[in-house]
């Protein structure tokens, strides 16, 4: 077998799969907004795409910052015959988005990733650790490269793989055979945790949902800041399962704070609690190898 680089389970923890959520989501309190039809913004919001945030209400000026979709914002107001609302974060000012990037706090969420969790027999070494960081969403076709000549490698839906860097855009990954293969990062989901369902019995292991609420530079980065959510958010938290794992983007990898079970339902009315503290929430969709 390759040496893999190993993928500590205790920032992996295993998902309570018999149980979609074993503690009742917080019920949202009253706040101000409700569904945004092309009117301006005041209080607590959302946005529903990427975007450049602006020093003043015009699309000429200087851009101070990029914020991604579903990060809650505070709307302050919009100015008198424009098409702009002044956003802040933290109670700070930032500049000026569009007004028709913001929604409500009460929207329903979309999924904004998916991430997986494997079985604990088949895919963690003896030492506990994971075989690999990610697993591969669909049959999909690689360029692998062994003894300096490129090939193409076929590889099958949930094949787990070990992410080794990113490069132009592409995942470099190896598995037990492999050294190194190139993938798209969108065909691979990452591994947030391990189960002990049997697949050779009866029925289906459960698919469920999580709440993400913050990216990291580094695992342990990402296990303090559990606590620091946390004391943000409420005891009533501390009870849910939290994970920590690796997202492929743009600036390269960061790694993702989420807790969970939860079904669907339960992940949005969290992401809308959690708006009302100003506290930022995505709905990750977990699916089970």
């Amino acid at each position: 077998m390759q040496n893999l680089p190993k993928w500590p389970i205790r920032f992996c923890l295993m998902a309570l799969l018999s149980l979609v959520a074993g503690v009742t989501p917080p019920r949202p309190a009253g706040a101000q907004g409700g569904p945004n039809l092309g009117r301006p913004q005041v209080g607590e919001a959302i946005l529903n795409r990427d975007v450049e945030v602006r020093v003043s209400a015009d699309d000429g000026s200087r851009v101070v910052m990029n914020l991604p979709k579903g990060k809650t914002v505070e709307a302050f107001g919009t100015p008198r015959r424009t098409s702009w609302t002044q956003i802040g974060l933290a109670g700070r000012d930032i500049g000026y988005v569009p007004n028709d990037s913001l929604d409500s706090i009460f929207i329903a969420r979309t999924v904004s990733n998916q991430a997986a969790v494997v079985g604990r027999r088949r895919w963690t070494l003896p030492d506990g650790t994971l075989r690999g960081t990610h697993v591969l969403a669909s049959d999909s076709a690689g360029m692998e490269v062994k003894d300096g000549k490129k090939r193409e490698a076929k590889l099958e839906r949930g094949a787990v793989l070990s992410l080794l860097d990113m490069r132009d855009g592409k995942a470099r990954m190896s598995t037990e055979t492999i050294a190194s293969v190139t993938l798209p990062p969108d065909r691979l989901l990452p591994i947030i945790g391990v189960h002990d369902y049997d697949f050779s019995g009866s029925g289906q292991a459960r698919n469920f949902f999580a709440a993400r609420v913050g990216d990291f530079l580094t695992p342990v980065e990402a296990e303090n800041g559990w606590s620091a959510f946390i004391a943000a958010a409420g005891p009533q938290y501390a009870p849910y399962t939290h994970f920590i794992y690796p997202m492929m983007g743009r600036e390269g990898v960061t790694f993702a704070l989420a807790f969970g079970p939860l079904d669907r339902m339960g992940v949005n009315n969290i992401c809308v609690a959690l708006a009302q503290r100003m506290l930022d929430c995505w709905v990750v969709q977990v699916e089970t190898f």
